[in-house]
């Protein structure tokens, strides 16, 4: 089956759900800019495969547009993990169509929007009122019968309501074996998926503070490659810095001398450094100060 011309032509893009990075505002890959109006609309609207459609605050800081306010009310309702891709087609306009992706790697429909057919609905309604009618009529007819079989049946009547309690608890709270063992073969299965640990390391603040640099033993052991320009991530917000490298092929990063004076790092303070990647292509660092004695 061919695609239509506008699946060939609508840009798109597809982003990773981290939850550290992305539960409140979502950044898109700064080389889709170029598809984005401009001046960047105030707002875009996120149109789920559910039929729902949620609208976001678009803002542009720096070289980067965000989703923002509105943004983590999409991801709480969509019920986004760690891990699950989510591709976006944009019209042009203000309208992205968002579609999620599950650890399984299947598309999967979430916040489901009920339709209900009108017709159906006022089919249904006339039946209603008609049985109503009908149990009333039922109901005036049986009531001198039964008030004269009342005390007669009453023993009967808490036999079988008893009886009808014992079977509603049966059915309702089965517990066996063998579904206890499914349950279990299933959470297995979903803790095999999370995501990969991140590689990390820890340095220090050194007396050449312009630079970050990655140690190759952990670039060669998780075999990394780095974006040419990467997010600092720290408790203030985020940073860029732009790659370099030394003369032996070490690979360093600019600007971390804004980290370091954003921090206030001293000589003691040990930075952990965990390196967030998309298939071994580094993309951002998130950095942790552990302050030391002295």
């Amino acid at each position: 089956m061919s695609e239509s011309v506008d699946d060939v032509v609508l840009p798109r893009f597809f982003k990773v759900f981290l939850s550290e990075t992305s539960s409140e505002l979502m950044a898109l890959p700064m080389s889709f800019i170029e598809h984005l109006e401009d001046p960047l609309p105030q707002t875009a609207k996120l149109q789920g495969t559910g039929g729902g459609v949620w609208t976001v605050n678009f803002k542009k800081i720096r070289d980067c547009a965000y989703f923002t306010s509105g943004w983590s009310t999409f991801a709480e309702d969509h019920k986004l993990k760690d891990g699950e891709f989510l591709t976006f087609v944009y019209d042009g306009s203000h309208t992205f169509e968002v579609s999620v992706f599950g650890r399984s790697g299947c598309k999967e429909i979430r916040a489901a929007v009920e339709t209900v057919d009108l017709s159906d609905a006022s089919s249904d309604k006339e039946e209603e009122e008609e049985e109503e009618e009908e149990e009333e009529e039922e109901e005036e007819s049986s009531m001198d019968d039964d008030s004269d079989e009342e005390e007669e049946e009453s023993d009967d009547d808490s036999s079988f309501i008893a009886g009808e309690d014992d079977e509603i608890s049966q059915s309702i709270y089965p517990v066996g074996s063998e579904d206890t063992a499914s349950n279990a073969e299933v959470v297995a299965g979903f803790s095999n998926l999370e995501v990969e640990s991140n590689p990390c390391f820890t340095t220090t603040r050194k007396n050449r503070i312009y630079e970050l640099l990655i140690p190759a033993t952990v670039v060669k052991e998780h075999g990394l490659t780095f974006c040419n320009r990467l997010k600092y991530i720290d408790g203030e917000g985020i940073l860029y810095g732009d790659k370099g490298k030394w003369s032996d092929d070490r690979i360093c990063f600019k600007g971390w001398d804004r980290i370091c004076r954003r921090n206030r790092l001293k000589e003691n303070d040990r930075v952990h450094c965990e390196m967030l990647h998309i298939r071994k292509k580094v993309h951002s660092i998130k950095i942790t100060v552990t302050r030391g004695r002295g």
